[in-house]
C-alpha cells in the first residue's frame, strides 16, 4: 500500500470515497476530520497545517490517503501529539476503509503502518477506539497487540465505544 497526505488534485477521488460511504448508509466517515462537511480547499489546508504546525488543542497529526495501486482504499489518521485526556477519549489512531474494500486485510495493513509512524514519532503506547459491535475492527486491533481498557467505555453517536491499548 501507498500512504500520502491529500492534495488539491485529490478532490474527485475523495468525493467518490465519501459518496460510497453515503450510498452504504454511513453518514459519519472514520478518520476524515470533517471531510464531507468542509470546503475541500480549506480541508486540505487544515490537514497540511496539522502535519507541519499542529493544532493548539489536538497537537500535530497526519491524515493519510491509503492506496492499493491507484485506488483509494481508506483514510488513516495518526494523532501523535494528542494530550492524554483526548487520547483516552478519541484514540491516537483512526482509520476507515471504503465499504467495497472491507474484509480484505486493508485495515490491518493501515494499522500496522500507523503503529510504525507512532513508534518513529517516539510514542511508547497508543490508544484506539472502535464501536463495541464492530467485531472486525476489534479483532484487527487485538491482532496488533491491543488489550481492552475495560474502565474506558463510552456511549456516543448512539453506540458504545470501547478502547484498546497497544504498547509499542
Amino acid at each position: 500500500m501507498k500512504y500520502r497526505l491529500p492534495g488539491i488534485n485529490d478532490k474527485d477521488i475523495l468525493k467518490a470515497y465519501v459518496q460510497e460511504h453515503h450510498d452504504n448508509g454511513e453518514i459519519s466517515i472514520s478518520a476524515s476530520l470533517g471531510l464531507s462537511s468542509s470546503d475541500y480547499t480549506e480541508w486540505v489546508a487544515k490537514i497540511k497545517n496539522n502535519a507541519l504546525f499542529g493544532d493548539e488543542q489536538w497537537g500535530k497529526s497526519l491524515l493519510f490517503l491509503c492506496f492499493d495501486r491507484d485506488k483509494l482504499i481508506g483514510l488513516l489518521s495518526v494523532r501523535y501529539e494528542l494530550p492524554e485526556p483526548l487520547s483516552e477519549k478519541y484514540g491516537d489512531i483512526g482509520y476507515g476503509v471504503r465499504p467495497s474494500e472491507r474484509n480484505k486485510g486493508y485495515a490491518a495493513a493501515m494499522l500496522e503502518y500507523a503503529l510504525s509512524v507512532c513508534k518513529e514519532k517516539g510514542m511508547e503506547k497508543v490508544i484506539l477506539g472502535c464501536y463495541k459491535e464492530n467485531l472486525a475492527s476489534a479483532a484487527t486491533i487485538k491482532k496488533n497487540g491491543g488489550t481492552l481498557i475495560t474502565e474506558n467505555e463510552n456511549y456516543k453517536e448512539g453506540k458504545i465505544s470501547q478502547y484498546y491499548l497497544i504498547r509499542l
